[in-house]
């Protein structure tokens, strides 16, 4: 394989409510709105926090996500991406700062079971997709 690869540019994600999804990333996970297009019987968004971008999608007629992708156990039987993930510090202070601030916990802080000491846990956003915040050992 060539070089020809470079890196990871971004992550598509369907929503039902563009606007909504925009100032709940902004407001819980300070992406910042970056620009934003219109093709028929769609409107488009990227947003990003440093170098994570996410291109939203708002599509006319789009089923709303499917129960299933709601839960951490359900969603891995699942083809397909089920959740992105965000490095985090200090995975306690970050969980706590947004159930302050209303953001749902899906699941239980947790050790990476191989023995790093990595850890993780995962929210929801406001149409319940998974994301997962992840603290590296060191």
């Amino acid at each position: 394989m060539s070089n020809r690869l470079k890196t990871f540019d971004h992550i598509g994600v369907v929503v039902q409510d563009l606007e909504e999804s925009i100032a709940w990333y902004a407001k819980h996970l300070g992406f910042e709105h970056q620009s934003g297009f219109e093709f028929p019987g769609a409107k488009v968004a990227f947003i990003a926090r440093g170098s994570l971008r996410l291109e939203l999608f708002q599509i006319e007629g789009a089923s709303p996500m499917a129960t299933e992708r709601k839960e951490a156990v359900s969603n891995l039987s699942i083809g397909g991406i089920n959740h992105f993930a965000i490095v985090v510090d200090d995975l306690d202070k970050t969980v706590a700062e947004l159930q302050a601030d209303g953001v749902e916990l899906a699941y239980t802080v947790n050790d990476v079971p191989d023995g790093s000491g990595d850890r993780w846990t995962f929210i929801r956003d406001n149409e319940g997709m998974l994301i997962e915040l992840y603290q590296p050992a060191s």
